[in-house]
Parts: structure tokens; C-alpha cells; sequence
């Protein structure tokens, strides 16, 4: 009957959208670089993007806006929007989707004297483990066994981060959250500055 199919048709647009989000990412990795070099260079007040990328990863994911927070003063990169779009985006989408049963995740912008901003994107999830901290950001990568994975993904997300973040003169990172804390950091140094506070 249609009601027994149901399910099946379920499981069947599940797939066909994983699949099209798969195709969607090969096509983007097989342009990275005109993202970063061919867009249009911007002044992007960040903290504006981090709360639109939140706001899309909430609604993806099903989870209350309230799930992310900032903390941090005003900031400026220098870049490509949709390459910082990309970036932050899957980031905080992770953040989401690997934190704990009720996700919480806190954005974190701070500015260092040579004019890099640092934005740490930090999720109270079981943490990614130190021997595969380093390997986390390659191609296709993705931790745990298949037949324990309990989250769906395609890992390229933190491939493509990776490159872009290294196109764009940055360097990005992954450390657990340090003693007594479960969670993983995920840092992000770009080219910028602080922008004047509003009096």
C-alpha cells in the first residue's frame, strides 16, 4: 500500500538529496579557485556572515537559532564573499550536526597585532581525536567506522575549507577545548582588522 511505501520514498529522497549535495561540493572543489581568484574582492564586515551562515545551519539542521552564539568585537576580511560563505558555513553546520544531543556552538572573533582575525567556531561534541586532527581537512576523509556512524556527510566540507582558507592566505586548525571540557575548536586565521566599535 502507499502507506507501507512511505517509508521507502523517504529513505529514497534522503538519498537523492545527499547525493545532490555530494555533486553540488565535487563541482565546487573543481572550482576553488575561481572562487578565491576570480570573485570580486570585498571589505566583508564578518560577524554579519557568521550570523546569516548560523542562521542557514540552523534552519538545514532543525535546530533553534539560540544554538549559536558570538562573542568578539566588530571585524573586517578582506576576501571573496562566497569562499568566507563556504568556510564559515560548513564549520558552523558541523558544529551543529557533531555536537552534543542538544548542540550548543560559540563563535569566537578576536584580533591579533599584525592584522589577522581569528574566528574559532567551537561545539560541545565528543571532540576529534588528536591522531586524526591533522588529517581531518583531506579529501573524502571522514572519522569512525562506517558502520558506527550515526551522521551523514560526504566528507569534502573540511577539504574544501581547508583550500580556501590556504587560498586566501589563512591557516585553519582543529584542538579539543583543553581540560575538563568536551568539544572541538576549529580556528580560523584570515587576513583583517578590527572595525571601530559604534559609540
Amino acid at each position: 500500500s502507499l502507506h507501507d511505501a512511505l517509508p521507502i520514498y523517504r529513505v529514497m529522497s534522503e538519498d537523492i538529496n545527499r547525493l545532490d549535495r555530494l555533486i553540488n561540493q565535487l563541482l565546487q572543489i573543481g572550482r576553488l579557485d575561481a572562487i578565491v581568484t576570480e570573485a570580486e574582492q570585498e571589505d566583508i564586515e564578518l560577524e554579519s556572515l557568521l550570523r546569516q551562515c548560523a542562521l542557514l545551519a540552523c534552519k538545514s539542521q532543525g535546530k533553534p537559532v539560540g544554538t549559536v552564539t558570538f562573542e568578539g568585537p566588530p571585524t573586517m576580511v578582506r576576501g571573496a564573499r562566497l569562499a568566507l560563505e563556504m568556510i564559515f558555513g560548513n564549520l558552523i553546520d558541523n558544529a551543529i550536526k557533531y555536537g552534543g544531543s542538544i548542540p550548543e556552538v560559540l563563535v569566537q572573533t578576536s584580533v591579533t597585532p599584525d592584522e589577522r582575525v581569528i574566528t574559532r567556531v567551537i561545539d560541545n561534541g565528543a571532540g576529534v581525536p588528536a591522531e586524526i586532527q591533522k588529517k581531518i581537512f583531506g579529501l573524502f576523509f571522514r572519522g569512525g567506522s562506517e558502520l558506527e556512524r550515526k551522521r551523514k556527510g560526504t566528507g569534502l566540507g573540511l577539504y574544501i575549507v581547508y583550500t580556501l582558507v590556504k587560498q586566501m592566505r589563512g591557516r585553519v586548525s582543529v584542538h579539543g577545548r583543553g581540560r575538563h571540557q568536551t568539544g572541538a575548536v576549529f580556528e580560523v586565521e584570515l587576513p583583517g582588522k578590527a572595525l571601530p566599535c559604534a559609540s
